[in-house]
C-alpha cells in the first residue's frame, strides 16, 4: 500500500504524462510544461487556494493528452488542416478524457481535459458549453493555451511577440471568460517575462 500524498501522486502522473509527451512531440511537452508552470501562477494571482493553483497546473500541464491518439503527421501538418483532418483534431478533448478516466483524478483536472477547446460563446467544443457552464480550470487553460500556441513556434506558423498575442486574444475576446481574460492581459502586461 502507498503512503504517497495524492498530491505528490498526482506530480508523480503529470510528470509520467509529460515523459510520455516529449517522447511524442518535444514542442507539446515542451508547451504543457510552460502551462502547468504559468496557469498555477496566474491560480495564485486570481486568489486560488495553493491546492487548487497546484490541481490547475498539473491539469493546465496534460491537457492536450489527447493528442496521443491523433496522427502526429495531422499534427504538425506544416498546411491547413482538410475538414476531415480538423474533425480529427478536434477528438483530442474527448480521447484524453478517455485515456484519464481509469485513475479516478480529481474532476477539475479531467475538466482542464475534456473542456479546455469551449468557447465562452459556446463555439467551441466538444459540448458547446457557454460561459460559467465551462468549468473554471478550463476555461483559465483556453486562455493559457491560446497564448502558447499563438506565441510558439509550430510548424504551421511562426511564433508571434506576447503584445501580438494579447491583441489576438482580444480581437477573439468572445471565446474567453472575459474576467479571467482581463486579469490575464494585466499579468502579462506587467510581467516582466513570461
Amino acid at each position: 500500500m502507498s503512503t504517497t500524498s495524492p498530491e505528490l501522486q498526482l506530480e508523480k502522473i503529470s510528470r509520467f504524462i509529460g515523459g510520455i509527451m516529449r517522447g511524442r512531440d518535444p514542442d507539446l511537452a515542451d508547451h504543457l510544461q510552460r502551462l502547468d508552470a504559468q496557469a498555477a501562477q496566474f491560480g495564485r494571482q486570481i486568489g486560488l487556494s495553493e491546492q487548487e493553483a497546484t490541481l490547475l497546473g498539473i491539469g493546465a500541464g496534460i491537457h492536450d493528452i489527447g493528442k496521443l491518439c491523433i496522427n502526429e503527421h495531422v499534427l504538425n501538418k506544416p498546411s491547413r488542416l482538410t475538414s476531415a483532418e480538423f474533425f480529427f483534431i478536434k477528438q483530442h478533448p474527448m480521447a484524453g478524457y478517455q485515456l484519464l478516466a481509469p485513475l479516478e483524478l480529481d474532476k477539475r483536472i479531467t475538466d482542464c481535459v475534456l473542456h479546455h477547446h469551449e468557447n465562452f460563446d459556446g463555439s467551441g467544443y466538444p459540448h458547446g458549453l457557454a460561459g460559467e457552464n465551462i468549468p473554471l480550470f478550463a476555461r483559465v487553460v483556453r486562455i493559457w493555451d491560446s497564448y502558447d500556441a499563438i506565441t510558439m513556434n509550430r510548424p504551421y506558423h511562426k511564433g508571434r511577440s506576447s503584445s501580438e498575442a494579447l491583441a489576438m486574444l482580444q480581437k477573439d475576446k468572445a471565446f474567453y471568460d472575459p474576467a479571467l481574460l482581463g486579469s490575464f492581459s494585466e499579468m502579462m502586461r506587467t510581467a516582466p517575462s513570461m
